[in-house]
């Protein structure tokens, strides 16, 4: 009989040959292994390794900054023409949240501004791992 694995974490796995009573997954990358049985496991134990596994290729650190290229004014004070100065950014999810708030209070705009089009376009621009807020969030900040 032909097993389907519906899931994609069974990229990430592979079922051990032993007793099918209590089935067992190994991750490929790590090498420990997990309870696999479909009706009382599931595969969200496997899936919770995956976000923490160390060797997991795919992993984004959370705390990895990013390279941004800060561009000198034409010239600079100094009269050089270097391209700029490379600095690092983090991602602060709090301070992120708390920005669209600032932006409502300061610029007295309505709580819906938010939810527009043209506001959505920025951020995700500016920053796409940023969630925005509904403006009930907005509200409740």
């Amino acid at each position: 009989m032909l097993m389907i694995k519906k899931s994609t974490n069974w990229d990430h796995f592979t079922k051990l040959d032993g007793d099918p009573a209590t089935p067992r997954a190994e991750c490929n990358y790590y090498g420990k292994d997990y309870a696999c049985h479909t009706i009382i496991n599931g595969t969200s134990n496997m899936w919770s390794h995956l976000k923490v596994c160390k060797n997991f290729p795919f992993m984004v650190d959370k705390k990895q900054r990013i390279l941004v290229l800060e561009p000198n004014k034409a010239g600079g004070e100094s009269g050089d023409r270097s391209m700029g100065t490379l600095k690092t950014i983090g991602y602060d999810y709090d301070e992120y949240r708390q920005a669209p708030v600032k932006i409502i209070i300061i610029d007295e705009l309505p709580f819906n501004f938010v939810e527009g089009k043209g506001f959505r376009l920025f951020s995700r621009t500016v920053q796409p791992r940023f969630d925005i807020p509904s403006r009930f969030t907005v509200m409740r900040v």
